[in-house]
């Protein structure tokens, strides 16, 4: 890729999130290029400090922003007249905001907003379209079903493009520790679109038909909804087969330690959740939102549900629990899907053609 490019990636915040976390691997990919790129937060105290890190390991030039929204536009101005930047890439409807007004005030600047979900509040709804249709030169969404839903509800089709997320993909390594139980795993944040509730009647539901000793859950993530889970764990009598981690640092190493994925949603874009634990060699039970039918091929790596449908989700955990030779296969069957088709070097094949299309190359400023 030419280094002649000058790109800025601006997030709202740097803490956890799919967006987030998505925004730093491209900014990695680019960096190792020898593209001029800059990852700058809208928000300079936001950043999660494994994201920091992140950032420091891998030499991404990185800027906070600082002070009220009309200092932070003016310093956004300052860096994109020192870089000399000619590409803006945005990630969800702050950033896709900016980067709209930098569109208004530097229009030789190309502004690429990003769309990460399949619906919005109406409030955002109705200025990202906006913004899309008459302001900015392009969306990216992460999903094909979400390009679906808002070219229906009017988003340009022609401006609205899909580049699916992308994760590092290293050999399949499991934790190989002998133990007796099998240990069911969702990783989210703990909000309603989530429906932890249907995961936690299916398990419950698994427990009265097999009455098995050996079952376990473990619940990752942080969230309002987090009393909430608590309360119904309590309900259902489950104290003692869910585990509830918040925001733990080491959820690479705990998916290998696992058995089988579940994953309720009742939205998605991509789910990143459910490319780690494919990553890490996880069967996937999975509702059938979003992109997850691009992630997971029915009764080969997993199984596709309806939203809700807790006698089914019970059926297919009671399937993978019975079986580990099939969660073995399956769970093999997910790293290959992953290793070919979703490795970070796709990411950066579909950015760089995104470039090509929208801008030629910036000449270097002496």
């Amino acid at each position: 890729m030419s280094s002649n490019y000058s790109v800025i990636i601006l997030c709202k915040t740097l803490l956890k999130g799919g967006a987030e976390k998505q925004a730093l691997i491209l900014s990695k990919l680019l960096t190792e290029n020898k593209v001029n790129i800059t990852l700058i937060a809208w928000c300079a105290d936001k950043i999660d400090p494994s994201n920091h890190n992140f950032i420091v390991v891998n030499s991404i030039k990185h800027i906070g922003l600082c002070g009220n929204p009309i200092s932070k536009l003016l310093r956004l101005f300052e860096i994109i007249k020192a870089e000399n930047t000619n590409i803006l890439l945005s990630y969800l409807s702050l950033a896709n905001l900016v980067a709209g007004i930098v569109k208004l005030f530097k229009g030789r600047v190309i502004t690429i907003g990003g769309i990460r979900a399949e619906k919005l509040p109406y409030h955002k709804f109705v200025f990202e379209k906006l913004i899309h249709n008459f302001i900015n030169d392009a969306t990216v969404c992460n999903s094909f079903s979400a390009k679906k839903i808002f070219v229906k509800q009017g988003f340009n089709p022609d401006k609205m493009l899909v580049i699916q997320n992308a994760i590092h993909v290293p050999p399949l390594k499991k934790n190989n520790i002998p133990r007796d139980e099998i240990i069911v795993i969702s990783v989210s944040r703990f909000i309603k679109l989530k429906d932890h509730k249907t995961a936690l009647f299916s398990f419950k539901k698994v427990l009265e038909k097999t009455h098995s000793e050996k079952l376990r859950y473990y619940f990752i993530g942080y969230g309002p909804m987090e009393p909430d889970i608590r309360m119904l764990v309590n309900r259902l009598n489950l104290r003692n087969e869910v585990k509830i981690l918040i925001n733990p640092p080491n959820i690479a190493e705990i998916l290998r330690s696992c058995d089988i994925y579940l994953s309720t949603s009742l939205n998605e874009g991509l789910s990143n959740s459910i490319m780690e634990a494919m990553v890490a060699g996880l069967p996937i039970i999975a509702t059938d939102v979003g992109d997850n039918r691009f992630l997971i091929q029915d009764s080969y790596n997993g199984f596709i549900v309806p939203p809700r449908d807790i006698s089914l989700i019970a059926k297919k955990l009671e399937i993978l629990i019975s079986s580990e030779k099939t969660r073995h296969e399956f769970g093999v069957n997910s790293h290959q899907i992953m290793k070919s088709k979703f490795k970070e070097e796709k990411l950066l094949e579909n950015y760089v053609d995104l470039f090509s299309k929208f801008s030629e190359p910036a000449e270097v400023q002496n």
